[in-house]
């Protein structure tokens, strides 16, 4: 891997930025195998950091999927939507399908960016 072009952008990405990369690698569109392995193949990144970056993630989201699951709950017993349930579901769409692919490929762009600086 030391001679992998990609990894040594990415490895430099996490030294410089550690928390603020492994939480926009948390955010990230790729299969959850390797938003969870992937990390651990960055010498760079500190356990803390990344620690840090799952729960700053998680824990959001485990209260948001709890709120949600106990809103659906409600709907099967025969109560209607209420407006916090549509309002929970629209935001986690747009999250999902726009911000979190937004930051991801920001951050891709970023690498190339600065390898380019590099090259200079």
């Amino acid at each position: 891997m030391r001679d992998n072009e990609w990894m040594t952008k990415i490895d430099r990405s996490f030294q410089s930025h550690p928390f603020r990369v492994a939480l926009i690698w948390r955010f990230s569109p790729l299969p959850e195998f390797i938003k969870n392995i992937g990390p651990s193949l960055v010498p760079a990144l500190k356990t803390r950091h990344q620690v840090m970056a799952t729960i700053a993630h998680g824990l959001p989201f485990t209260v948001l999927w709890s709120m949600m699951g106990n809103e659906a709950a409600a709907v099967a017993r025969g109560k209607g939507a209420s407006v916090f349930l549509k309002r929970m579901v629209a935001g986690v769409f747009w999250v999902g399908l726009f911000v979190s692919p937004t930051l991801f490929g920001c951050w891709i762009k970023g690498l190339e960016d600065g390898a380019s600086s590099d090259e200079d």
